[in-house]
C-alpha cells in the first residue's frame, strides 16, 4: 500500500479514479455508489479503527489523504486520524514518515461554512463564533503537509480564510481532468449523438431542477425533437414532469456511462443556497469527459477555469429565461454532433504523485503547479 484515502460520501467515480497502490476507507456512501464496484474490490472497505491502525502500520505507506478542513465534521474526525498516524509512526521501529494531504474543493464562503446553524437568528453572535471556529480550523490546518485545490474558486476561498496557515504548507491548484473518461476511453472526435439533455442527480432545488423544468418548457425542447432524461440515484417521489422529460432511477454505473456516451448535452444549472454552493459538479466533469456539451451556471468552482471552454455554456443561476436561452443554443449547435475538446487537467494519480513529490522534499520546496 503506497497511499491511504479516508473519504466521506463514497460514490462510484471515487472508486473508478483510484490510482494503483491505494487503499480506500469510506465513512459514508452516497446513493450512486454502485455495489458492483465495491463487492470484489478488497482495496475499498468501510472505515474502522482496526483497519486504520493496520494501514498506518504498513511499512510501505507513504501518503494519507483525509477530508478537507471546511467539511467540519469530517475534518475534526480527520485530526484524530492524523494524530494516531503521527504517534504510531514515531513509536513503531522502522516506520518512515507519511505525508498527510487533502484535496480541497469547497466553494461556499468559508465564513458562512463555519458559522453555526443554531446561531443564524443572532448574526452578531454568529459572526463571533465563526471567527473563533475559523481560527481553530486554521491552527488545525497546520497538521497537513500538502494541499491540492481542485478549483481556483476553492483556492481563493481557503486563501481568504486560512492564508496564514496555508503559507506553512505546500499547496497548489490542480483542476480536474476533463477527458477522456478513464472507464470508457476517448470519445470519437466527431460522431452522432442522441438529441438528449441529461440531468444527473437527485431532482433538488440546489441542483436547479425546478428552474430546468421551467426552462425546458420555455425552450420547446420536446417540439424540437429532443428529450430530457433525469438519472436519479435515489429514486424518490417523482415530480410532475413536462412533455419530453423522463426519469430513470437507481441506474447501475454502466448505465450512467451509456447515457453519458450517447447524450449530446449535460445540464447542471446549480443554484446557490444559504449554506450550499456547487463545489465542482460531477455531472459537468463527466459530461466533458465523455465529449458532451454542458449547460451550467457560474456557481461551480470551475467557472473561472472553464470560462473559455467551447463546450460549456454558462447561464444565470436561478433564471429560467437565461437557462432556456442556453438550452436553445446547445440544441441548435451543429445538430447532435459535437467535437471533443482535449483540455489540460489532472487525474487522481497526478494529484497523488504531486503530493508525494512535494511532501517528500519538505516545506523548503517552492510552491509550484504540477505539469
Amino acid at each position: 500500500m503506497q497511499s491511504l484515502r479516508i473519504v466521506p460520501n463514497l460514490r462510484s467515480s471515487v472508486v473508478e479514479e483510484m490510482p494503483a497502490g491505494q487503499v480506500l476507507l469510506f465513512t459514508s456512501r452516497l446513493g450512486d455508489a454502485d455495489a458492483a464496484l465495491l463487492r470484489d474490490n478488497p482495496a475499498v472497505r468501510p472505515f474502522g479503527w482496526a483497519r486504520l491502525l493496520t494501514a498506518v502500520l504498513d511499512r510501505d505507506l507513504e501518503l494519507m489523504e483525509v477530508a478537507e478542513p471546511l467539511w467540519l465534521g469530517e475534518w475534526f474526525r480527520a485530526t484524530r486520524y492524523i494524530v494516531l498516524l503521527r504517534l504510531v509512526r514515531l513509536a513503531v521501529p522502522r516506520r518512515g514518515p507519511v505525508v498527510v494531504a487533502t484535496y480541497a474543493i469547497e466553494n461556499l464562503d468559508a465564513r458562512v461554512r463555519v458559522s453555526p446553524r443554531s446561531l443564524d437568528a443572532h448574526p452578531w453572535v454568529s459572526a463571533v463564533a465563526a471567527r473563533v471556529v475559523t481560527a481553530v480550523v486554521g491552527v488545525s490546518v497546520l497538521l497537513l503537509d500538502v494541499v491540492v485545490f481542485g478549483t481556483s474558486g476553492a483556492s481563493e476561498n481557503y486563501r481568504r480564510a486560512f492564508g496564514w496557515s496555508l503559507r506553512r504548507t505546500r499547496h497548489t491548484v490542480l483542476p480536474a481532468q476533463l477527458g477522456p473518461c478513464r472507464v470508457c476511453g476517448p470519445a470519437p472526435a466527431r460522431g452522432p449523438r442522441d438529441p438528449t439533455i441529461l440531468f444527473l442527480g437527485a431532482p433538488s432545488e440546489r441542483k436547479g431542477f425546478g428552474v430546468l423544468m421551467t426552462a425546458w418548457a420555455m425552450a420547446g425542447g420536446a417540439d424540437r425533437g429532443w428529450r430530457l432524461v433525469v438519472a436519479d440515484p435515489d429514486g424518490g417521489a417523482e415530480p410532475e414532469l413536462p412533455a419530453g422529460v423522463s426519469v430513470r432511477t437507481r441506474l447501475p454505473r454502466s448505465g450512467i456511462h451509456d447515457l453519458l456516451r450517447s447524450s449530446a448535452v449535460v445540464a447542471m444549472p446549480s443554484v446557490r443556497l444559504r449554506r450550499w454552493r456547487e463545489q465542482i459538479g460531477l455531472p459537468l466533469v463527466e459530461g466533458l469527459a465523455h465529449g458532451a456539451r454542458v449547460v451550467t451556471t457560474p456557481e461551480t468552482g470551475l467557472a473561472g477555469d472553464l470560462a473559455d471552454h467551447p463546450l460549456v455554456t454558462f447561464t444565470t443561476p436561478g433564471d429560467p429565461r437565461s437557462l432556456a436561452d442556453g438550452l436553445r443554443e446547445v440544441m441548435a449547435a451543429e445538430g447532435p454532433e459535437f467535437e471533443v475538446v482535449d483540455r489540460e487537467g489532472c487525474s487522481k494519480g497526478d494529484v497523488v504523485r504531486w503530493w508525494l513529490s512535494v511532501g517528500a522534499r519538505g516545506p523548503s520546496l517552492p510552491d509550484r503547479s504540477f505539469r
